[in-house]
């Protein structure tokens, strides 16, 4: 179709120049022709006037010539007047008889002139006038044909010009039509998440702030909603379960937004909506409904696997300050954070005591690279104790914050804020050139001191240069070879095996010991233990809680310690707090015990008292 209105454009161009270069030269002639019946009528008149002088003897050599001049012009195209031949047969009979006719005046005025009768010479003269009457008429009905054949040439470029102009137009709105179909598909694409077919995020702010602005009469809340161990979903049931999960939700919330309100997927489980509504108590329960409705579907599946949702709800009425979407969103999401994983309830309004404990948060973060500057963060140190001679045998590194205004700010405060917002290696590498320095001076001082082990988070898990840094930092200070350990909690290790086999043979190449921590806490595998060569294994504090069973207890905790042993890996039990529990460990043979019911975390320089007043030096033989 493109191809023959392309062709059918250019046919109608040719035929358009063709018809105009016909018309400019028919303009041209036509305008020769009324010179031809001009010059025509002046031979008329000035063959009357010199009949009449001549019979009145008054001859006029003068105006005969003039009047021979013209014919013969007429007649050949030649002369000084610009007269052209003329097309027209009819026109050139008469011009053929006028010049006869002219011959025959001629003769006549001879006569007159000697003497003779000059009774022919009128009749002659009304003759010739009559010719050249019927020559000028000839002349103005062969213009008068070419004037309308002009006008019929202009009438066809005009429709030609506007059929063509007509299917250029066609064209330009079809393709208008076409970019402006593509450009809403574009937005489309852009607009609508390919997984569930809901709004983007940024479809959503530009909506959802258009509404808020526009609606200045309604009450409208954001709504942040998130999947609890979505990915234990995916890795359990496989992505595909999970897919159709978030594709079920997305379609119950789609059909449940009303007007004024919005709903988009934010990133993998999580969603956002703008909800419209008149009482608080309407949004809980209508989010109840749709989340309930999801639970059902995913109980009645084979699986029988519970789905939690939780959401954070953000009343613009509720927010003191002039926010913009993406703060309200932040602070919905914030909401949020306060119920996930916390049993009792799902839904969280974001308030007052939200609004500090966020500005708390963006405090601790705007504060980081200064804290760190300015060390604020304090060192301890917390000892482990070998069960075999009751003596240090080496300690963890932990920290505290010093703020000049706020006094001490809890790691339990300030470390998942910091992990959350991936400035925990801050710290982390802080923790580590900290410790170093500590061993470097007690070194030089010719002071005991024992192995540290040091905290390592699951973001420096993923820091391709992590190993080479912590590396540089222990030679810049001269460390000696397997002075410091290496702390990974369990999860970390569970994420990629692959990688983390890579880690640990890393650190050890590089005078490294490695430990895993909190063994026991989360989904804990004995697979991992003999697949990953750790040094070290702690013993998580939730093994010794109070137990239904207390020989079922004993009985899990002897077996695990002594499969440690078999496998070289040195045990510590940590978070101990009784001396009965001390008892049990030294009697199945475990190696460290770390908790209050020997010391608490302790500065540097009371760790260092400590360790002066015992004298371990010589219990820890350094490997150079």
């Amino acid at each position: 179709m493109k191809r023959v209105l392309k062709v059918t454009i250019l046919v109608l161009f040719i035929l358009l120049i063709s018809i105009s270069s016909i018309s400019i030269k028919l303009i041209h002639n036509i305008g020769d022709y009324g010179k031809l019946i001009n010059y025509v009528g002046i031979v008329r008149g000035a063959s009357q006037r010199l009949s009449k002088l001549e019979m009145n003897n008054k001859p006029n050599d003068e105006l005969r010539d003039y009047i021979d001049g013209i014919l013969h012009e007429l007649i050949t195209g030649d002369g000084k007047y610009g007269l052209v031949d003329a097309d027209c047969k009819k026109y050139n009979e008469y011009l053929f008889l006028l010049e006869k006719k002219w011959k025959d005046l001629n003769t006549e005025i001879e006569k007159v002139r000697m003497n003779e009768e000059n009774n022919h010479l009128l009749d002659i003269s009304e003759e010739f006038f009559n010719l050249a009457n019927s020559t000028v008429f000839e002349i103005e009905n062969f213009s008068k044909e070419k004037s309308d054949y002009l006008m019929t040439l202009i009438i066809i470029i005009s429709t030609i010009g506007m059929l063509a102009w007509i299917i250029l137009i066609i064209q330009y709105n079809r393709k208008l039509i076409s970019l402006e179909k593509l450009n809403v598909d574009l937005k489309n694409i852009a607009y609508k998440d390919e997984l569930t077919g809901a709004n983007t995020i940024e479809k959503f702010k530009i909506d959802a702030n258009q509404n808020i602005h526009k609606y200045k009469d309604k009450k409208f809340a954001i709504f942040y909603i998130d999947f609890e161990n979505f990915k234990y979903v995916n890795d359990i049931f496989g992505y595909d379960y999970g897919d159709m999960i978030l594709k079920r939700y997305a379609n119950l919330m789609m059909n449940d937004i009303g007007k004024y309100e919005i709903f988009a997927r934010e990133i993998a489980d999580r969603f956002i909506a703008l909800r419209c509504y008149v009482d608080k108590s309407d949004l809980v329960i209508r989010q109840r409904v749709v989340d309930d409705k999801l639970i059902n579907i995913t109980n009645e599946i084979k699986n029988k696997y519970s789905i939690t949702i939780v959401s954070g709800i953000c009343c613009i009425e509720d927010v003191i300050e002039k926010l913009n979407i993406d703060d309200l969103i932040n602070r919905a999401n914030f909401a949020q954070k306060t119920v996930k994983n916390k049993p009792g309830t799902n839904y969280a309004f974001y308030n007052e005591n939200i609004r500090k404990k966020m500005i708390e948060e963006n405090t601790i973060k705007s504060r980081i690279h200064e804290a760190i500057e300015n060390k604020e963060f304090i060192v301890y140190f917390q000892p482990k104790v070998n069960l075999h001679n009751q003596k240090i045998d080496c300690a963890e590194a932990l920290v505290r914050w010093m703020t000049p205004d706020k006094g001490i700010i809890s790691p339990a405060v300030f470390i998942p804020i910091l992990e959350k917002d991936f400035f925990i290696g801050l710290v982390d590498k802080y923790v580590f050139e900290e410790v170093c320095i500590w061993i470097r001076k007690r070194l030089d001082e010719n002071k005991p001191f024992v192995q540290i082990s040091v905290n390592v988070s699951r973001i420096q898990f993923y820091n391709t240069k992590f190993v080479e840094t912590y590396s540089n930092i222990q030679k810049k200070y001269n460390i000696p070879r397997n002075t410091i350990e290496i702390e990974f909690t369990e999860s970390v290790a569970f994420e990629n095996q692959e990688h983390f086999l890579e880690i640990i043979h890393d650190l050890h190449e590089n005078g490294f010991t490695c430990s895993l921590d909190d063994f026991g806490k989360g989904y804990s595998s004995l697979g991992v233990l003999k697949d990953l060569p750790f040094d070290v294994l702690k013993l998580d504090s939730m093994f010794f809680n109070a137990s239904l069973d207390k020989e079922k207890e004993r009985t899990v905790i002897k077996n695990i310690i002594h499969m440690l042993k078999e496998l070289n890996i040195t045990t510590v039990a940590e978070g101990i707090e009784y001396k009965e529990q001390v008892e049990f460990l030294k009697e199945i043979g475990c190696d460290l015990v770390q908790g209050y019911v020997f010391y608490k975390p302790m500065p540097m320089l009371e760790f260092e008292e400590l360790l002066d007043k015992e004298c371990v030096y010589n219990s820890y033989q350094v490997n150079t």
